[in-house]
């Protein structure tokens, strides 16, 4: 990728600008008064929940894609990972 500035690094992705960091840790906002120590640990667990079930959506949706392609041993890989992920939401 050329940057026309000359400078490689001034556009260098990060891990940070990559995964949005900085907007994803300003998307906790407790309501309470004060705020209460435990609303950010609900906020939090339920925010990652709702990211996993997004995965687990992605994931079947590639699934069926691979069963009706006829391409087993991908759709086995991948119902692999949501069995993986199934347990880390358990």
């Amino acid at each position: 990728m050329s940057n026309p500035s000359g400078n490689e690094f001034e556009s260098a992705l990060t891990y940070s600008s990559y995964l949005a960091v900085d907007e994803l840790l300003e998307l906790q906002r407790p309501l309470s008064d004060g705020p209460e120590h435990d609303e950010m640990l609900f906020i939090i667990i339920h925010q990652t929940y709702e990211l996993w079930f997004k995965q687990l959506i992605h994931e079947f949706t590639a699934a069926q894609q691979s069963l009706e392609d006829g391409d087993t041993h991908r759709s086995l890989a991948i119902l692999g990972r949501i069995r993986t992920i199934l347990k880390v939401c358990e």
